[in-house]
């Protein structure tokens, strides 16, 4: 293969044998070092023996082939002559692909000589010239070749470049500079001209949060960031500082577990910012931030302390914006705990103050998502296990609708994460593939690493329910693993339970009896309570598949006294259906009847639901 990309290189110059063999031992099979080896050998002219000095004067491509590349690379463009190189040189200041326009604002040469430098280049395959001057574009064949022609440049020679580049994307390209800061902010960086440079990144990470493009943001962020330090006295630029960590918090948020190291780190130093100056509304988004680390860390009641201080904040400045983001950790931290009546009151509340116009980029200050998504995504939860499933699913298609008409995908996100969280507490498993199905994609793009778990968990579940066991399962622990990688503590006892539910399909009852025990060790400590009477329901149908009946009659008990201690309807449906059963089993028909037939006849709606019709079905078979 390496002889005949030489024979397509050389055309009719047939290279001998011993020249064909050191080109093809010394460039190691590399396409790209074989090709530009070979023309370099063909440029020199001089017959055999000059090849053989050019071959052997460039070093082992197993030792060091970046430097061999650059000498091939470098010796070619020598060879074009100073005009031609220079031009190189200044394109490649500029990028792989530059107009030029733009070189020639750069370049500090007449037409003349700037046409014979690109000439000369495109002449010799090192660059391609598409169009015709002035409006032409010019992109290097490959980047390696870039690289070698801007290695060439001494420091001080591509400092003044860039800050020529900068200068002249400013002056003639303002469409550009508003286009594509981070390429302007790029140029300032390698110019010197740290301060404006800074300005620029963060008007690029900015641009980048606005499209969800948040990796791309956290990286023009931190390159701001890492500048500041680089300026004279960075004491006197708390406010720029605090300003961009502010920014990439909800950035990093949506790219990682909000748990990660690098999270807890930006809130930190925002917050310690915000006190030392005095500012009541940048210290706000820093405890918001602060509290949602400890909420999805599991500390519940660190959580529930920054609550009451971002009710301080919001009450003190009387802004809405604030009171409204106070109400949103509010009812986060109530619907854990399950303090039904206090989590009701917080999202009404918030849903009174919302307005899209006026809370539309909430999301890019707080957590990554929107308010008034999270709302009603929370409060379709809420009411179906409280024991209106008809009205929680028209509250679900106000969330979706709402995260639709964003615009913001990682709202999007969070409205169809909750959704399928929805169908999973309906017991829907093939509504619950079908919105992992938009959601996977989704979050591969614009989530994190979380948001991909939990819905790899979800579709796992929903496959051991269809009967397609061992991959389910599969997905399960697959996505149990991935999670539990991300350090997130966020409704852990919930997704156990779901992992022993899928256990428990596919027969697995030992490995589901685990997962149970370790969800209510962490309900139990940390304050996570709204999943556990199902932790005592499914605890008790893995006991029963086990022959342990005593043991399931009790935790039946367990469930259905925690379900009606929480008003959580839903469950406490599960729990008598289930308990009933058992009862029924032991040939206690009326004392089954006596105690399902109450629990069923408080609901007045969602009778489609699977449970209420299971329920229904041992009703008539005991009546």
């Amino acid at each position: 293969e390496g002889a005949d990309l030489v024979g397509r290189v050389a055309g009719g110059n047939a290279l001998p044998d011993e020249i064909l063999a050191e080109i093809i031992d010394r460039t190691d099979g590399i396409p790209l070092f074989v090709e530009e080896l070979t023309k370099t050998v063909l440029e020199t002219g001089g017959g055999i023996a000059e090849a053989r000095r050019t071959v052997s004067a460039i070093p082992h491509s197993s030792l060091t082939l970046p430097a061999s590349l650059h000498a091939s690379l470098m010796a070619r463009l020598d060879r074009l002559g100073p005009g031609a190189r220079e031009v190189a040189q200044i394109g490649a200041a500029i990028g792989r692909e530059f107009s030029y326009e733009l070189l020639s604002q750069v370049a500090q040469k007449s037409a003349t000589d700037l046409k014979a430098g690109l000439e000369r280049l495109s002449e010799a395959g090192l660059v391609f010239c598409r169009g015709a001057p002035p409006a032409a574009s010019v992109l290097f064949k490959h980047a390696l070749i870039r690289d070698a022609a801007y290695s060439g440049l001494l420091r001080n020679q591509r400092q003044q470049l860039h800050a020529r580049i900068a200068a002249a994307l400013e002056g003639r390209f303002p469409e550009t500079c508003e286009s594509q800061p981070e390429l302007l902010a790029q140029h300032l960086s390698d110019g010197g001209l740290t301060g404006r440079a800074i300005a620029a990144w963060q008007r690029a990470g900015e641009r980048a949060v606005k499209r969800s493009a948040n990796k791309e943001a956290v990286r023009h962020f931190e390159r701001a960031l890492a500048l500041l330090e680089k300026l004279p006295d960075p004491s006197q630029h708390t406010e720029r500082e605090l300003q961009l960590l502010l920014a990439l918090g909800p950035a990093l948020m949506t790219i990682q577990s909000t748990t990660a190291p690098e999270t807890r780190r930006v809130y930190t130093r925002a917050r310690e910012l915000a006190q030392q100056a005095g500012r009541h509304s940048e210290l706000f988004p820093t405890i918001w931030g602060a509290w949602l680390v400890a909420f999805v860390g599991g500390d519940i009641g660190l959580a529930v302390r920054l609550e009451a201080e971002l009710f301080d904040l919001a009450k003190h400045e009387d802004h809405p914006n604030l009171i409204l983001q106070a109400h949103h950790a509010a009812w986060t931290n109530r619907w854990v705990t399950f303090d039904l009546d206090a989590a009701l009151e917080h999202i009404e509340a918030g849903l009174r103050l919302y307005r899209f116009e006026d809370h539309g980029e909430h999301a890019l200050s707080y957590g990554g998502h929107d308010p008034g998504v999270c709302a009603y995504a929370q409060l379709a939860l809420l009411r179906t296990v409280s024991g209106w499933p008809e009205r929680a699913a028209r509250d679900m298609i106000d969330g979706l609708e709402l995260g639709r008409k964003l615009n913001h995908p990682p709202s999007l996100i969070h409205a169809l994460w909750f959704e399928a969280e929805l169908r999973q507490l309906r017991r829907e498993p093939l509504a619950v593939e079908e919105v992992v199905m938009a959601l996977l994609p989704l979050a591969s793009a614009h989530g994190s690493a979380v948001s991909t778990a939990n819905a790899t968990m979800l579709r796992g579940w929903a496959r051991t329910q269809r009967g397609e066991l061992e991959e389910g399962v599969a997905d399960v622990r697959r996505g149990l693993a991935a999670w539990r990688a991300t350090g997130s503590r966020f409704q852990v006892p919930y997704r156990l339970a779901r992992a022993a539910d899928a256990c428990r399909a596919a027969g697995q009852g030992p490995e589901g009896l685990q997962f149970l025990e370790e969800a209510v060790t962490i309900a139990e400590g940390s304050g996570d309570r709204w999943y556990c009477a199902e932790l005592h329901r499914l605890r008790g149908e893995l006991l029963l598949d086990s022959g342990a009946r005593e043991a399931a009659e009790q935790s039946f008990g367990n469930a259905l006294g925690q379900a009606r201690e929480q008003r959580a309807r839903l469950f406490e449906l599960r729990a008598a259906t289930s308990l009933a059963s058992l009862l029924r089993a032991q040939g206690k028909r009326k004392e089954a009847y006596d105690l399902l037939a109450p629990t069923y006849g408080w609901f007045t709606e969602g009778f489609d639901m699977l449970d209420l019709k299971q329920a229904k079905a041992l009703l008539d078979e005991l009546a």
